[in-house]
């Protein structure tokens, strides 16, 4: 049991950093509409609090935007976007910066993925990927 409860709050933590999936609320039945988690350092006597993840969500729980911190400053950023089904349908990588580095449009029949198209910020194709599926 000592075991358990050495490994117990890193568990949590590894949880608080992952994205929400699906809809996540309080036990006042209230949804999530945003994560901002904090990562402190101890360096001898000196600590040091950064922002490590900020997430928000739409109302039916899906992310909508996320931004990585590394030591404070913004490291990767992306925004998304879903259909009626909650599908994601577009997903745009910025850069530190602010700009827009990719963007990628997914396209879905019957509730299944078919393809997901990679643009550079001047709408060229970057790549495509066209998914096939084996149905039973």
């Amino acid at each position: 049991m000592k075991t358990l409860k050495n490994v117990l709050p890193v568990i949590l933590l590894i949880g608080l950093a992952a994205p929400v999936v699906g809809q996540q609320q309080g036990s006042d039945g209230k949804k999530v509409k945003s994560i901002i988690v904090y990562q402190e350092k101890h360096d001898m006597l000196v600590m040091h609090k950064y922002k490590d993840i900020e997430q928000y969500y739409d109302q039916r729980g899906n992310l909508i935007e996320d931004i990585s911190y590394k030591q404070g400053k913004i490291n990767k950023h992306f925004k998304y976007q879903y259909d009626s089904n909650n599908n994601k349908i577009r997903e745009e990588e910025y850069d530190p910066s602010g700009r827009l580095f990719e963007s990628s449009e997914y396209k879905y029949e019957n509730g299944l993925r078919t393809e997901k198209i990679v643009y550079d910020p001047n709408k060229k194709i970057k790549s495509r990927k066209i998914y096939q599926y084996t149905m039973w």
